[in-house]
């Protein structure tokens, strides 16, 4: 039973919007359109109406629905009642934004294939954010960009290596010789790639104000605002298809570590070595691939 499946299934029907699905789950919206075209195969009746206000579930999808989140229940039941969830253990693992868009998914999928009996609850935050949470013991483990500061308890793993990259839309072009104020869109104020792209601006003496949006999706939508940029990962580019878009070459270091970073007097625990392991795992084919 594919239990993360059938909760992607309920997601898709309860919210009747595929984008903001897409930015929940860390699908693109094609793949959930796709989902949608085989549940209506395998059911042989549509789940949804195409109106000029969006999707809305239909009678059949409501029945469908219905039917899933019974099997989700079910499942539970049976998990509590076998003790599976006593089995299983925990563990309070960070990502930043970037991070848990381009890899959570994955992860817990990984988990969930392989039965790995872990209890994976997700924070995100910045990196430095997390580094000063594992350092004071209030999580045990994260996987982020590398951060400024390294405390001397804590193991520093590199796992990744990250490109990152600054865009615009290919309708206004930026002129960084020419001191014009810009705006900055970025995931998150506090990561790194932000901090690069502040410290290139400044040295350039180039104004600038920062725009925070949450969304991936959403900043290519900001940047048809006259002298925006972004500064993203280079995989989420490509995980979101990003389209009419100018690639900056610009005179800073592009490239920063992800690391996976936990106590060193933890570092034969197990829960963190399975984790470790899962994550190295998914990342292992990418890396050979860049």
């Amino acid at each position: 039973m594919n239990i993360e499946e059938i909760a992607l299934k309920i997601e898709i029907l309860d919210r009747q919007n595929l984008s903001k699905s897409a930015e929940i789950t860390n699908y693109t919206q094609s793949a959930l359109t796709s989902k949608v075209k085989k549940m209506e195969s395998e059911i042989g009746q549509p789940v949804f109406k195409r109106t000029p206000q969006g999707l809305k579930i239909t009678n059949v999808g409501i029945q469908y629905k219905n039917y899933l989140q019974l099997i989700t229940q079910e499942y539970e039941e049976f998990l509590q009642s076998v003790g599976a969830d006593q089995m299983k253990t925990k563990v309070n693992f960070g990502a930043s934004h970037t991070t848990i868009k381009i890899y959570g998914a994955s992860i817990v999928n990984a988990l969930n294939i392989n039965n790995i009996p872990l209890d994976v609850d997700f924070t995100v935050e910045s990196s430095n954010a997390l580094n000063e949470k594992i350092h004071n013991s209030e999580m045990d483990c994260a996987l982020t960009s590398n951060p400024i500061k390294h405390y001397p308890d804590l193991t520093y793993d590199i796992i990744a290596t990250e490109r990152f990259e600054v865009i615009s839309a290919d309708t206004h072009i930026i002129n960084f010789d020419e001191p014009t104020p810009l705006t900055l869109l970025v995931l998150s104020k506090s990561c790194m790639y932000t901090r690069a792209m502040v410290e290139f601006l400044t040295k350039n003496q180039i104004p600038y104000n920062i725009k925070e949006i949450k969304s991936v999706s959403s900043i290519q939508d900001f940047l048809q605002i006259n002298n925006s940029i972004a500064v993203l990962n280079s995989k989420l580019i490509d995980l979101y298809n990003y389209t009419n878009i100018h690639r900056y070459n610009l005179q800073l270091n592009n490239v920063i570590n992800t690391v996976f970073i936990y106590k060193k007097n933890e570092s034969t625990k197990n829960s963190i070595l399975q984790l470790k392991n899962v994550i190295e795992f998914i990342l292992e084919p990418i890396e050979k691939a860049l």
